[in-house]
């Protein structure tokens, strides 16, 4: 039996003070992919080299969720649509890429800022 992952919600961004031209931007979201496998990583990240997270099993990472705490760190994914593709994440990533998985993960620190990351991973079914 696969687990499904789903991942809901909203945002919006409300203008402050005069609205004229600029008005308020929302979107719902309720996002569920079914997963034949799963994995969470802990890492505390004390070197300021990348660090490579093992994908525990996984072939394909369709679904990436990355919460990081205590700094800001360089998300590298590597995918069929190339490698050492980075993203700048200071609190929280979320990827679904059902098309084009990601086939491997680094994260790399700040200098000299001890930073801790959670990430879970899916493959989906």
């Amino acid at each position: 039996m696969a687990d499904v992952f789903k991942f809901n919600g909203s945002y919006t961004s409300t203008p402050a003070g005069s609205t004229s031209g600029f008005p308020e931007v929302s979107c719902h979201f309720d996002e569920t992919v079914a997963l034949t496998k799963k994995t969470v990583v802990s890492m505390i990240l004390t070197s300021d080299s990348p660090a490579s997270v093992p994908l525990g099993g996984l072939t394909n990472v369709n679904v990436l969720a990355v919460k990081v705490i205590g700094g800001h760190l360089k998300l590298t994914v590597t995918s069929s649509d190339g490698s050492a593709q980075s993203v700048p994440v200071d609190s929280v990533y979320m990827s679904i890429s059902l098309a084009v998985p990601i086939t491997a993960v680094t994260v790399t620190r700040d200098p000299a800022v001890e930073t801790q990351v959670q990430i879970f991973m899916g493959e989906r079914a």
